[in-house]
């Protein structure tokens, strides 16, 4: 099953975003992307954006669930 995971935004430039693992992820799908935001990615492509405390909360639950070997 794949998931995707919320990432925050370092730097844009153009049509990609950079984020804090220094991963390239592609941002044409989401409108008005800028520096600060989080977005859901998959695949290195940015599907959505979504408010800093819901990143989080995914980024939490999904640590429980690789613990806990779901």
């Amino acid at each position: 099953m794949c998931i995707a995971t919320p990432v925050k935004i370092k730097k844009v430039e153009g049509k990609r975003a950079f984020i804090a693992d220094g991963r390239e992820v592609d941002i044409s799908l989401v409108q008005n992307a800028k520096t600060g935001d989080w977005l859901l990615c998959h695949a290195n492509l940015a599907i959505n954006k979504v408010e800093e405390n819901e990143a989080k909360e995914i980024l939490k639950l999904n640590k429980m669930c690789a613990h806990q070997g779901v």
